[in-house]
């Protein structure tokens, strides 16, 4: 097995505003030759979750760990509980959101491995005005629910 360490990164956490929500660096594209991102989103009870959106160059697999959140593929939404997984395809459409006022954890796979740290920290304190910006610059591109 091959070891690498010029762009390991130790786990980082990301907090998400002022809500309480987080998002923990489990793995970088550094440490998987670019295979893949895997991050630990925790969502806090306020949190409510992206609305639909897209990506160019990655696609993305979500597992449930604890909680429920509602995934949209596309076409309908649907509730994920603890276990269950959901992939969106590059280019596909997709939403989570967070229906409830309970948290809920989600292990997100981004393949190829996309940094996505500097996106998660910015998110947070972006003025609105920066918004549209920031996501076009990190490849989120979002759109109507159909």
């Amino acid at each position: 097995m091959t070891q690498h360490t010029a762009e390991h990164t130790a786990p980082r956490l990301i907090r998400l505003g002022a809500g309480g929500s987080t998002i923990e660096v489990l793995a970088s594209p550094g440490d998987t030759d670019g295979t893949l991102s895997l991050y630990r989103w925790r969502l806090a009870p306020s949190s409510r979750g992206p609305a639909p959106h897209f990506h160019t160059t990655f696609s993305e697999t979500f597992v449930v760990e604890e909680g429920q959140v509602d995934f949209f593929d596309g076409v309908t939404w649907r509730t994920l509980g603890p276990g269950d997984t959901a992939f969106s395809a590059r280019g596909s459409v997709h939403g989570l959101r967070k229906e409830g006022d309970e948290p809920a954890t989600v292990l997100m796979v981004l393949a190829p491995g996309v940094r996505r740290e500097d996106y998660f920290a910015q998110l947070a304190t972006a003025e609105e005005a920066d918004m549209d910006r920031l996501h076009e610059e990190h490849d989120n591109h979002f759109a109507d629910e159909g």
